[in-house]
């Protein structure tokens, strides 16, 4: 079965290159702008997204039996990724945010159930941790290589005398205050981790997505149709909601 990030990846490829040349210079000149000071994190192959660990023996050996008896989307996730799916895959197929999948992912390698050889330097690593609120603004920075150790120890001392003196100031803020990152960076911060918890919508050209042979595959477009409604509604009450906070 033609998997439903292939399909969402294809409708875009079947656009023709005129446009997909606008659309690529637009995408890349916005990702350059809100991620200037992360470039790592645009390119190379080894995104967190593109991410499919094999499974360990503990990890098949749970698959099959349960015996720790995890929410069902750890088995979804498990079984996902031994027959070859990505982070992205898993994601776009199960309906879930980045957000959902980063932490079933980190909660997987804690149990030992995922084949992982450089876990402590990956920096696509680190952004799942990072997204998943498993690891701290100074630890993410230092995971990426933009403060080193020192630094980071230099910012956690300086936190440690300010609480001290009763003044309670994020480390975020002490980072900026330190030199350590630019508000534009945190800003790109905390972008990336906000944007990590939406879904994807498949609104636009949803109807044009077909298999390679030219077949429509039916039951994932009606499933997509049913995701596209539920966000809406969902989208509907927070707008709802949004203007009786403000009184407008």
């Amino acid at each position: 079965m033609q998997k439903t990030s292939d399909l969402f990846i294809q409708n875009i490829r079947n656009l023709p290159i005129w446009v997909k040349q606008v659309i690529t210079k637009e995408i890349l000149e916005d990702l350059r702008k809100k991620l200037e000071e992360f470039s790592q994190l645009i390119e190379g192959e080894d995104l967190f997204q593109y991410m499919c660990p094999k499974l360990t023996f503990k990890g098949k050996q749970e698959l099959q039996e349960r015996n720790l008896r995890l929410s069902e989307g750890y088995y979804i996730f498990l079984k996902d990724l031994s027959e070859g799916n990505n982070v992205f895959e898993i994601t776009i197929k199960n309906n879930w945010t980045l957000a959902d999948s980063a932490k079933i992912f980190c909660r997987l390698n804690e149990l030992e159930f995922l084949q992982i050889d450089d876990y402590l330097t990956n920096k696509n690593i680190a952004v799942a941790l990072f997204i998943a609120g498993k690891i701290k603004t100074g630890e993410f920075l230092k995971r990426i290589g933009k403060i080193n150790a020192i630094q980071l120890e230099q910012a956690i001392r300086y936190q440690k005398k300010l609480n001290e003196e009763g003044r309670h100031i994020k480390m975020a803020s002490i980072l900026i205050k330190m030199g350590f990152i630019t508000d534009k960076g945190l800003d790109s911060l905390l972008l990336l981790k906000d944007e990590a918890r939406k879904h994807l919508s498949f609104g636009v050209g949803l109807t044009s997505i077909k298999l390679p042979d030219g077949s429509q595959s039916e039951d994932q477009i009606a499933r997509m149709q049913r995701e596209i409604a539920r966000l809406e509604n969902e989208n509907t009450i927070m707008k709802k909601r949004l203007k009786k906070l403000l009184n407008l």
